[in-house]
Order: C-alpha cells, then structure tokens, then sequence
C-alpha cells in the first residue's frame, strides 16, 4: 500500500515536472559543490535528455569543478544575475541549500528539487525525491522513462556513470529492484560500457601512488575504524615524495578530492568495521571527510558534525584537527556498538 502511494505522488510529482520543464525557458540546472559523479551525471543527462525532447530550450549548467571530474564531463558554464529572469532551477543531487553550487539560484521564478537524499530541506517549488533510490541519477533516469522521453547514448552514458558511481559499482545495500530495472534501461541504449568502464579504473601513476600512500599508512582503532588523516603538511610532503619517485621536474599538485575520493580502499579490509579519510585544504584549512561503513548507520552521527549523507555513506568539513579527532572517537564508539544495518 505505501509503495502504491510513493508511485503515485512520483508520477504526479513527475508530470508537474514535464510541464514546468514545457513552458519555461532558459532552464538552468544546479548540483552541489564539490561534485561526485552522481552530481554530474544528474545534471548533464538531464541537460541532454532536456535538449533532445525540447530543441528550443536555452540549457545552462553551472558550478564549482574539480580536476578529477573534468576527464568525464565538460566544463560548467558561466552565469549570471540577468540568466535568472523567468528562468527554471533544478537542483539535483543536493540535499540542503548550503551545499548547492553556484549563486542566483534563489531569484528563479520555479525551483525543482530532482534528489535521493534523506528530506532534510525541502527548498524546492516541486520536489522529486526517492531516498530509496542508489542515486540521483536514478530518479532522473526513472522520471525520463515514466514521461516516455527520447533518451540517447549520451544522456543514457552521463546517467549511468552517476549510477555505476554512486551505487559503489552497484554493491552499495542502497541498490534495489529499481536500480537494475533502470541500469537496464539506460544500457538498451547501447552506449558503450566498454569506454565508460575504461575511462573509470584507467587511472594515472600519480593516483596508483596516491592509493599505495593510503594503503601503507592508514590505522585502525580500538573497535575497528580504519582511518587517514592528512593535514595540509602531510599533502605538501607526499606531493614532494610522489614527484620524486616520478622523476618530475614540476611538482605534482594534489587536491583534496585526489585524496578522499579513495576511501573505499579500506571497505573489504578484515577488522574493519567503518572507514573514513580527512584531508585538509591548504587554502581554508578546513578537512573534508568521507566516511563509509558496511553495517553501521553513520549519517546522523555525521550530522552532528555538521555533515550528512546515507546511511552508510556520509560526508562533513569540518575546522580543525581536534574535530576530526572528536569524530574519530565518537565512531569508534559505534563501532562498539552491534550492527543496526542488516
């Protein structure tokens, strides 16, 4: 009874949708900052799916971009104030306000929230969240088949990276019935798996040093928390180290999302019960922290540290050191605790 109701407000909820989608122009599609590839495969498939059912639609695609994700998008595009006049906003992949990228959202004339994060800011004017779903993208490649839309390789290919991704290779516990079904559906389009799969475990030298740093120096605490935290001063010292043993005449640059983004190296490790790494930004000393788990709810402890996330997959920034630490200690508190995911 409660799935046939979840369907129904969906399909009401998707036909506002299409119509909003119908009548406006320019539509300008949000995402949050720091994008992962469910961010980004959100936002430019429904670009594209947008553009090919509606040729006259003026689509635009702003937002922050980091270095990693630039091998598999194009680059955002530049807006400003006068763009928002009558125009749509849709905001995928983004929880809360605080986290959408890019200015002038707010002065739009509608708002559409497209999202598979648990309701914590209901800012938009029409909302499509499914906090069920193993991604964004898989709420807006479902929107796109129940409206019967066209659907190219290309679209088809931005929605299943976000999918691929987001679904930790479709091993998260977030992947359902509906997260296949739609796989199925993007993958009938025949875009070539071969050169997405490619393009996702192809990685520099830069990056495989990256990986065998984490993998040499990471600990593990009292009840099973694998964890690495590097300071800015750490990541200025394994810049040197990696150019050295590259013979590199400049330099390496290593961001932060170089680092993180590496933290499930730790998710099939024996005694391991969650995992997370900190790394801090030269620029605003800031760590940005990735946290994962296999059985351990760990969201609304992240919350407390002013982050969120899935259930057993969540993310903050936080100030300092010591936070990082405080955090560290609060999870190995619940590593102590029995599993509260089956």
């Amino acid at each position: 009874m409660k799935e046939i109701k979840q369907e129904k407000v969906f399909l009401k909820n998707a036909k506002e949708i299409f119509n909003l989608i119908k009548k406006s122009n320019p539509i300008i599609i949000h995402r949050h900052i720091n994008p992962d590839g469910d961010a980004l495969g959100s936002q430019w498939g429904l670009k594209t799916i947008i553009e090919e059912n509606f040729p006259n639609k003026k689509v635009l695609v702003p937002g922050d971009m980091t270095e990693y994700m630039i091998k598999f998008f194009p680059p955002a595009m530049i807006v400003n104030s006068k763009d928002y006049q009558n125009a749509l906003v849709i905001i995928t992949d983004t929880a809360n306000r605080e986290r959408i990228s890019g200015q002038f959202w707010q002065e739009a004339k509608n708002i559409i929230k497209i999202d598979h994060h648990p309701e914590v800011d209901n800012y938009g004017t029409v909302s499509l969240v499914n906090s069920s779903a193993s991604a964004a993208c898989q709420v807006v490649a479902k929107w796109a088949k129940t409206m019967k839309l066209r659907l190219s390789k290309a679209a088809a290919q931005y929605l299943f990276f976000g999918l691929v991704t987001d679904s930790g290779r479709f091993l998260y516990r977030s992947v359902n019935n509906e997260t296949f079904d739609v796989a199925s559906y993007l993958s009938a389009t025949n875009f070539s798996l071969l050169d997405l799969y490619e393009k996702l475990y192809l990685q520099d030298v830069k990056t495989a040093r990256i990986k065998g740093y984490i993998l040499n120096n990471f600990q593990i605490s009292k009840n099973g928390v694998g964890y690495i935290i590097l300071t800015k001063e750490d990541v200025t010292k394994l810049e040197t180290q990696i150019s050295q043993q590259l013979n590199q005449k400049t330099k390496i640059t290593i961001d932060r999302e170089d680092i993180t983004s590496q933290v499930n190296l730790m998710s099939n490790l024996a005694t391991i019960k969650i995992w997370f790494i900190a790394c801090q930004n030269d620029s605003d000393d800031e760590f940005k922290i990735s946290v994962r788990s296999s059985r351990w709810v760990i969201n609304e402890l992240v919350a407390k540290f002013g982050g969120g996330g899935h259930k057993n997959a969540a993310g903050a920034k936080v100030k300092s050191l010591k936070i990082v630490e405080n955090l560290l200690h609060d999870l190995d508190n619940l590593a102590s605790l029995a599993p509260n995911i089956k």
